[in-house]
């Protein structure tokens, strides 16, 4: 697992131990970070910058923390003055960290979304029996059923929401001091369930994506499921195209000199290009044939990828004219790299890293398992994901079907017991009457 996902040590006396910081926690609203990787540092620092808030940070990490403060910087696109916020708790024991929380966010990587559910989960319930009320839970970023799988994990009353793309593209500078932001978004669409109030979510959320001076950062726009970000035209679809298109005629052992591979997105090339085409496509054709199949979903904002590109990003994109220059010339994008390991002759392709392990099997996978269910063929995809297990030494895509050894780590509708395609956006059927929304409590405005 990531070296930034939180360490879980159960106490049984602990739920009493946080006495006194839960009369802060009346004063103020309470935002838990988990996996604070990019993008919880960002919110960590925005957020801590704003008195009407509280931080706290859920990491194994506890030493790189110990300033209790995280610089934000905004240079070129975003320009203005550094933010500084303060992170009011550091600690590892979720039952110490967690209780008296508003919201508890996960900002860690996809891959490792199952396995946080799975260590917060007995004190999450236990903050739902002895505070008598619902922290809500969600996910920065979300690919996958992670919807079914907070349903599983943490229990169906627990509110959960996701967001569909992370609001910015940022990079951490020095773990735990200094993050930076490198390109912002205009909106940012998010999904949750039914026992939650969007416009409450909204409200809480906004302060801790955006400064409160110097820029206009992106605002949060409703979904009314989650089917959008399981068929999320985004990283799913353009890292494997982008690996794939890089390295398909690599032999998988012999190293590359290093600084030879070219940039993730500044080299973008026509093969890649291609390659991503291909995706998009069957994407598209994915969404019309769910859209056939289960028109209680809404599907409206699964729009092409480079009308995606360059609705979100605006004039950062320098060349809007075909999907290897958007990718090429998005400035948002510039400073990404290959994910790569030192080895003994020079560098090779990371396959553990989250462009590889997000978006294979929280990714592709859950478009092929729903492309299957709908009797649709996606050779690109079947392509990509068959050169991409070789890499990962995993086995998910056998003679055409996914019934590889490696499907139970999936996040795909049928592994997470989806009983109808009307699964993949909603955690349970339109037609049950929904839970009455929980709202958490609040002192401060």
């Amino acid at each position: 697992l990531p070296d930034h996902l939180p360490s879980i040590l159960l106490k049984s006396n602990s739920m009493s131990s946080l006495s006194s910081s839960l009369k802060v926690a009346g004063r103020k609203k309470v935002i838990s970070l988990m996996g604070i990787g990019n993008g919880g540092h960002i919110i960590a620092g925005l957020a801590g910058a704003n008195p009407n808030y509280e931080v706290r940070c859920l990491t194994r990490r506890t030493d790189v923390f110990k300033s209790h403060q995280i610089v934000v910087q905004r240079p070129g696109v975003m320009g203005g003055e550094d933010v500084v916020g303060n992170i009011d708790v550091v600690g590892s024991d979720p039952n110490e960290v967690l209780p008296g929380s508003d919201v508890i966010l996960w900002c860690g990587p996809v891959c490792a979304t199952p396995s946080a559910f799975q260590q917060i989960a007995p004190t999450v319930k236990a903050m739902r029996r002895e505070e008598g009320r619902s922290a809500y839970v969600g996910s920065l970023f979300a690919q996958g059923c992670t919807h079914l799988l907070a349903k599983s994990t943490l229990g169906k009353e627990t509110p959960y929401f996701a967001l569909q793309n992370i609001p910015w593209l940022c990079t951490t500078i020095e773990p735990g001091k200094v993050a930076r932001i490198v390109g912002n978004k205009h909106h940012i669409r998010m999904a949750t369930t039914p026992n939650i109030s969007f416009t409450w979510t909204k409200k809480f959320l906004e302060p801790c994506i955006n400064a409160q001076h110097g820029f206009k950062g992106a605002e949060l726009h409703h979904m009314p499921d989650f089917s959008s970000i399981v068929l999320n035209p985004a990283n799913q679809i353009i890292h494997p195209a982008r690996m794939w298109g890089r390295f398909e005629d690599w032999d998988m052992k012999t190293p590359f000199e290093p600084g030879t591979l070219g940039s993730l997105y500044g080299d973008f090339d026509d093969k890649s290009a291609e390659a991503l085409s291909g995706l998009d496509n069957e994407l598209q054709a994915i969404r019309h044939g769910l859209d056939s199949a289960c028109p209680e979903l809404d599907l409206t904002s699964v729009i092409p990828l480079a009308e995606r590109i360059v609705n979100q990003y605006g004039d950062q994109v320098a060349d809007k004219s075909n999907m290897r220059s958007i990718m090429a010339t998005n400035q948002a994008y510039s400073m990404a790299q290959f994910p790569v390991i030192k080895v003994e002759g020079g560098v090779i392709p990371d396959h553990e890293h989250r462009v590889v392990q997000d978006d294979i099997p929280h990714g592709l996978i859950p478009l092929k398992d729903i492309a299957a269910q709908i009797g649709l063929e996606v050779p690109w995809m079947d392509r990509i994901i068959l050169w991409h297990q070789k890499l990962m030494g995993k086995s998910y895509l056998v003679d055409g079907k996914l019934q590889g050894a490696d499907m139970a780590e999936c996040t795909s509708p049928t592994v997470l017991d989806g009983t109808s395609l009307s699964n993949v956006g909603f955690v349970t059927p339109p037609e049950t009457p929904t839970s009455n929304i929980v709202v958490p409590v609040l002192t401060a405005a």
